[in-house]
C-alpha cells in the first residue's frame, strides 16, 4: 500500500481538474488541496489549462502543474487529436508525480483522467460536480463516461439525488455522497446584525442558462416596482453576460441592477446583502448558497434537481420555490423584503450550515474514501 509505507510517508494525492478559474468545483478542489497540504500530505494539482488562469490561492506546499492543453477544436478530427494529447499529457504528469491516488473533478476531465491512468495500477476517484441527468455533455462523451467510469475505484457525488443517477453507471457500493464544504471565512460574526444589511438582492454564480439569472431578472421586475429602494446585484462571469445585461436594461429601471463580474470581496457582499437568491434550473451542491447562509443571509433557492433541498429546510433556514417559476420567486422575494424580522430569523438559522458543512467534517469524508481506495487494491 503505497500511501502507508513502512517509512510512514503520507499519502501522495494527485488532483486533476480542467482549470482553477473561478467556479464551484475549482473552489472545492483548492480548499481540499490546501487542507491536505496542512496535514503534511504531498499534494499536486494538475490542470489542462495553464497556471496563468488560476483564480484560487494555493498553499505553497501544493505542487502546481498546468499542462496548457486547453484549446477549442474546430472539427471532430481536431477534437480527437487534441483529446489524445490531453490524455498523453495527463499520463506523463501522473507518472512524474507518482501518486498513491488520483482524484479527478468534472465529467469530461474524469473521462480523460481514467483513460490516462489505464494500466498504471493506481486508484482513481472521480467526482461529478453537477447533476449529470440535467447537464448534457454530448452523446460521445456520455458513452465514454459510461464506459470509463466502471474502472473508477469510487464515484463521489454531492447529494442523494445524484447518487440515484450514479447507480445507473457504477455499482452502488462505489458511490460516495460527500457534500461541499463551506469555508470558515464565510461564517457569520458576533457583530453581524440583520439591521445593518443593505436593501440588496444578491445572486452569485457563473452566468449560464443553468443558473437561471434570466428568471431572477424577470422576477425582480415585479419586486422593484413595489420596493424601488432595493437593487439587484449579480456577481460572476460567463457566456450569458451580455444577454443578461441586455435583459436587465430592457426590463428594469436604470441603476437598479449591477453586474460587478468576478469580485474579491464576496464575504463582505454576503454579510451586507439583505437577501440572497439562487434561481437555478438544476444544481450540484451550490457553494454560493452555502456561503450566503453561513454568512447569516436570508436565502431563497429553487427546489431544483440537485442538492438545494438537502441544504435549505423550507421555512426554517430559508425558502424553497419551484424551479423556473417566475411568479413564485417574485412572490417570495416580495414577502421577505416586506418582513425584515422574518429575514433576520431565517438568516440566523441559515448560519447553522457552518457547522453542518464545516471543512474538517467534509475533508474527513474524503479521507475515508481515499483510505478505502488506496487500501483496497481493487
Amino acid at each position: 500500500m503505497r500511501g502507508q509505507s513502512d517509512r510512514g510517508r503520507p499519502t501522495r494525492i494527485c488532483c486533476v481538474i480542467s482549470s482553477l478559474r473561478a467556479g464551484g468545483a475549482e473552489r472545492v478542489m483548492s480548499l481540499l488541496a490546501n487542507r491536505w497540504a496542512t496535514q503534511g500530505r504531498d499534494i499536486a494539482i494538475v490542470t489542462l489549462s495553464s497556471t496563468s488562469s488560476d483564480e484560487y490561492r494555493l498553499d505553497p506546499r501544493v505542487t502546481r502543474v498546468g499542462l496548457d492543453l486547453e484549446v477549442t477544436s474546430r472539427s471532430m478530427a481536431e477534437a480527437i487529436t487534441r483529446n489524445a494529447r490531453k490524455v498523453g499529457g495527463l499520463r506523463r504528469a501522473v507518472i512524474s508525480i507518482a501518486p498513491d491516488v488520483v482524484v479527478s473533478f468534472v465529467d469530461k476531465v474524469n473521462v480523460l483522467t481514467l483513460l490516462a491512468c489505464a494500466g498504471l495500477r493506481l486508484p482513481v476517484i472521480v467526482s461529478e460536480r453537477v447533476h449529470p441527468g440535467h447537464y448534457a455533455i454530448g452523446s460521445v462523451w456520455s458513452l465514454l463516461r459510461h464506459f470509463t467510469y466502471r474502472f473508477a475505484d469510487a464515484l463521489v457525488v454531492q447529494c442523494e439525488a445524484i447518487r440515484v443517477w450514479g447507480e445507473g453507471v457504477v455499482p452502488r457500493s462505489r458511490i460516495k455522497v460527500i457534500p461541499n464544504p463551506v469555508g470558515e471565512q464565510f461564517s457569520s460574526r458576533e457583530d453581524d446584525t440583520h439591521a445593518a444589511r443593505k436593501p440588496v438582492v444578491l445572486a452569485v454564480g457563473r452566468l449560464t442558462q443553468q443558473k437561471g439569472f434570466d428568471l431572477l431578472i424577470k422576477a425582480f421586475r415585479v419586486v422593484v416596482a413595489r420596493h424601488p429602494t432595493w437593487s439587484l446585484v449579480i456577481v460572476g462571469r460567463g457566456p450569458q453576460e451580455a444577454e443578461l445585461k441586455d435583459l436587465a436594461q430592457r426590463l428594469l429601471p436604470p441603476s437598479s441592477t449591477a453586474f460587478p463580474g468576478s469580485v474579491n470581496d464576496l464575504e463582505r457582499r454576503y454579510r451586507e446583502a439583505g437577501l440572497f437568491v439562487l434561481p437555478s434550473r438544476f444544481e450540484g451542491f451550490p457553494n454560493a448558497l452555502l456561503e450566503a447562509m453561513a454568512s447569516g443571509c436570508a436565502v431563497i433557492a429553487t427546489d431544483c434537481p440537485g442538492g438545494t433541498s438537502e441544504i435549505v429546510q423550507d421555512g426554517r433556514n430559508g425558502v424553497l420555490v419551484p424551479p423556473e417559476n417566475v411568479e413564485a420567486l417574485a412572490e417570495q422575494m416580495d414577502r421577505l423584503i416586506t418582513d425584515a424580522a422574518g429575514r433576520g430569523t431565517l438568516g440566523a438559522r441559515a448560519a447553522e450550515v457552518s457547522s453542518r458543512f464545516r471543512t474538517d467534517r467534509i475533508v474527513a469524508l474524503w479521507d475515508g474514501v481515499i483510505t478505502q481506495c488506496v487500501g483496497s487494491g481493487r
